[in-house]
């Protein structure tokens, strides 16, 4: 077979005794008939095209010239009084296209031009909250560990030279220089010097206002892919240092994905992953409970006087128990919102057991119950707790230069 000149682009030409079509094609299929046991004509792969069928076919009959390694012969069917195998051409040259680019970016041949990325939140397994420091802000020391709830978040090169420009699924969701996937981009440009704008569409799962960091989770992610995108001007420990400034917890989400964190929040030390297997669920109330006013009702003398460091070596020993969970700002956020103290309550008892311990995450207001996947029924059955968000996670990790994956939806990391 050889490729042809004819108005309408290429064309697949009889050639070596083999009948093919000779028709002008720009993207489409191309009939032809192939003799029994001879292996498939040289046709230039650059072109775009591949051969399909019906029917699983012997490879060795089908196999195609070492200048179409990239054929895919699917199948033949036999005809046996002329002794022919039928089979079929596709032309494709935009497929063959997008082969080609995908190959040059994976091979660091040319730069990326898109990324799209898993965008974490966390939970807080203990928060002590230790101090209040004279800038107004507290010191605490919490096991933050990610989770496998989170955003799908993809970022495209602009041709803009001035903005980003952010959409979303999500109402409510800014989308100027207040979002945080927008600063971390800002901040990413005013340490590197790139000069590189984006366009970004969030994909929200992680709701508002829950304590599960999925903003300061998106702030980090945009960090990682602006990194990526400009071919890695920075280290990861750079990226993790100037996070800081975008907020408290952005830093966490630079570790392997359980950590240790002291002072506001950004001085983290990872430590090893809770068993990733352990299930949960998340519920969250639709009200919310603002960080600040939270802050505003923290007395610390109703903080706990269990020692942190003991606690983390509690879970590393015997992992999740009641008597570890300890967050010391419930007791403000339930006076924000005495609700969610009722909604706590009401999961414990109703649990029987079921969950090794229930608690609040960060300031609120998301619940967590760890030990099962499945939320009590009341949750279900009763009006008042229609609008509740409910999800089930486990902990997650991220490898080592890498990351953190998209869990799959369908089963757990050990199913």
């Amino acid at each position: 077979m050889a490729l042809g000149a004819l108005a309408g682009g290429p064309v697949a030409v009889c050639s070596s005794g083999n009948r093919f079509s000779r028709a002008p094609v720009s993207r489409g299929v191309v009939s032809g008939r192939l003799k029994c046991g001879s292996q498939l004509p040289s046709l230039s792969v650059k072109h775009g095209f591949r051969f399909l069928s019906t029917k699983k076919s012997d490879p060795s009959s089908l196999a195609a010239s070492p200048g179409c390694c990239r054929f895919r012969v699917v199948c033949c069917s036999s005809e046996s009084k002329t002794s022919e195998e039928k089979i079929e051409v596709v032309f494709d040259p935009q497929g063959r296209y997008n082969e080609l680019l995908s190959g040059l970016q994976n091979s660091g041949s040319m730069p990326r031009t898109n990324i799209t990325l898993f965008s974490p939140s966390k939970i807080n397994v203990f928060l002590r909250i230790t101090a209040k420091r004279p800038d107004g802000y507290h010191d605490l020391a919490s096991l933050f560990h990610v989770i496998s709830l989170g955003d799908i978040i993809k970022f495209s090169v602009s041709p803009s030279t001035t903005k980003d420009s952010l959409t979303t699924n999500a109402l409510g969701v800014p989308l100027d220089e207040k979002n945080l996937i927008i600063k971390a981009l800002n901040l990413y440009r005013k340490k590197t010097g790139s000069t590189m704008y984006f366009w970004i569409h969030l994909d929200k799962r992680v709701p508002t206002g829950a304590g599960l960091g999925g903003g300061s989770g998106n702030a980090a992610t945009a960090l990682w892919a602006a990194n990526q995108l400009n071919g890695g001007l920075a280290s990861e420990k750079e990226l993790q240092e100037w996070s800081g400034e975008i907020g408290s917890d952005v830093p966490f989400f630079f570790s392997t994905g359980a950590a240790y964190c002291t002072s506001r929040g950004e001085v983290v030390e990872s430590v090893p992953s809770i068993s990733l297997s352990t299930p949960m669920v998340l519920m969250k109330p639709q009200e919310e409970c603002g960080t600040a006013d939270v802050y505003k009702l923290l007395r610390l003398e109703d903080c706990s006087s269990a020692d942190p460091q003991e606690l983390l070596n509690d879970v590393m020993k015997n992992g999740i128990t009641q008597s570890v969970c300890i967050n010391d700002l419930e007791t403000p956020a339930f006076k924000v919102l005495p609700s969610l103290k009722l909604l706590k309550q009401r999961i414990a008892a109703a649990s029987r057991g079921r969950y090794q311990a229930v608690f609040m995450s960060g300031s609120g207001s998301t619940i967590v119950g760890v030990g099962d996947s499945q939320p009590p029924e009341f949750l279900y059955e009763e009006e008042q707790y229609s609008n509740v968000f409910i999800s089930e996670a486990y902990f997650l990790t991220r490898k080592e230069n890498e990351w953190y994956e998209q869990p799959r939806t369908d089963a757990s990391p050990d199913a």
